[in-house]
């Protein structure tokens, strides 16, 4: 056994040691710890049990054999979940914790088996009534997802996604109708391994504006937001793929907050984004981004959530990192996503409840830097139907039907996907 070997089979032992003793912990924790009056501290166990027909989104022309070296698609897996939730006041200020395990185990797959630890922290402080804001951050660890990376070499191999962020708003009021905003913004985002779609990154950003207030909750706020990026552990461009070092980002936001009535309610915004690299134009992108949610309570019982949104992301590829003839090149320095969805909840008693939600999602890769005969463009139909159950306040069960298909102008890159998942999760 190598040494690089033996590292990695105790590294795992080591995780699996480290999360039973902090499943423990918070057992421990949520019997004795009392919180004061007015706080609230909770602990949370689920285990969620998932069949997936095609774990890797891999398109009908493609052997899994080939690709993973066995002919299975489908796999099972098992998540478990350990979460910690702590909410504190102090005189005016207010403090937000969470931290999560997740433990992930895949039976056919399983050299994607991980542990994620994930955070988040807010203070909601207050230096006067007057002036006031927030203070945050958070970190997630979780598998990339195979939909964005299929086609490239690496796109059934475990390839953790982490993200961290650190964000500071302050808010001062002027008079009750108007105040002024203003915050600062730090994010960083990376892959355990390299990938040419989302390259390691990170953006540090500063944000102001005003917003408008009135008494019945509506407000309407203008923000301008500037961002400095660099990709990380890259000091020196890429000629020949022309991958960049730096960029440089500006988006403009007008963003609506509406309590149309009692039972119904708009958050909508519109945005212009662009971004500039350093030294490479033709990586260069700006459009229209923004999103139109509309939350209504149709009846005491039945709530329907309806949405749109638009957002324009990197994504740069040089057309040549495909796994096999079976997929068509492209080229591209950006992509679109447009995303239309449908989501209602029907409360059929105090204890039963039924999910449902439909997503279209139509997505265009634009700014091609080698010539090619055509650009991509993908759609996606997804659709998820749930049955939760609380029979008992500390008790929590559901299960749930998915269904994900993909078309696509380029061979190679439609897949279809179904899953079904039951969870059990108690909450103390």
């Amino acid at each position: 056994m190598s040494l690089l070997t033996l590292s990695y089979c105790n590294n795992r032992h080591y995780d699996r040691w480290f999360a039973v003793a902090a499943y423990l912990f918070l057992l421990l924790v949520s019997q004795y710890v009392r919180a004061a009056p007015g706080d609230t501290l909770s602990a949370t166990i689920g285990t969620t049990v998932t069949y997936d027909t095609n774990v890797f989104r891999l398109s009908p022309l493609i052997n899994p054999a080939l690709i993973v070296g066995v002919p299975a698609r489908a796999d099972q897996i098992i998540t478990s979940t350990f979460a910690l939730n702590l909410n504190k006041v102090y005189l005016m200020q207010r403090f937000e914790a969470n931290g999560s395990l997740v433990d992930n185990r895949y039976n056919n797959f399983d050299f994607l088996n991980f542990l994620g630890k994930n955070y988040t922290a807010t203070w909601h402080w207050y230096a006067t009534p007057y002036l006031h804001g927030r203070l945050s951050g958070f970190h997630t660890e979780a598998l990339n997802n195979f939909a964005s990376m299929t086609g490239f070499a690496n796109s059934t191999t475990q390839n953790l996604r982490t993200a961290d962020n650190y964000h500071f708003e302050g808010i001062f009021e002027i008079d009750r109708a108007w105040h002024l905003v203003g915050g600062i913004d730090h994010t960083i985002s990376k892959n355990s391994r390299i990938t040419v779609q989302d390259f390691n990154s990170q953006v540090s950003s500063v944000e102001g504006g005003i917003r408008y207030t009135r008494p019945s909750g509506a407000s309407l706020t203008y923000k301008v937001r500037s961002g400095r990026g660099e990709f990380i552990n890259r000091p020196q461009p890429i000629v020949a793929s022309l991958f960049d070092t730096r960029f440089d980002e500006m988006e403009h936001e007008l963003r609506l907050s509406w309590p149309v009535t009692g039972k119904a309610s708009i958050d909508a915004r519109a945005g212009y984004l662009s971004r500039e690299h350093k030294h490479f134009s033709q990586r260069d992108f700006a459009g229209f981004v923004g999103n139109f949610n509309l939350n209504w309570a149709v009846t005491s019982k039945v709530h329907v959530t309806a949405s749109w949104a638009r957002q324009l992301s990197n994504f740069q590829t040089v057309g040549s990192a495909f796994l096999n003839p079976n997929f068509q090149r492209f080229s591209s320095s950006f992509v679109s996503n447009n995303r239309f969805s449908i989501a209602p909840i029907w409360q059929i008693t105090e204890k039963i409840a039924l999910r449902m939600r439909y997503d279209y999602v139509l997505s265009n890769w634009h700014g091609a830097i080698i010539p090619l005969p055509t650009s991509r463009s993908d759609s996606i139909h997804s659709g998820l139907v749930a049955l939760d159950w609380q029979p008992y306040k500390m008790l929590f069960l559901s299960a749930a039907f998915h269904r994900d298909r993909r078309a696509s102008n380029l061979r190679g890159f439609d897949f279809d996907s179904t899953a079904g998942s039951f969870s059990v999760k108690l909450n103390f």
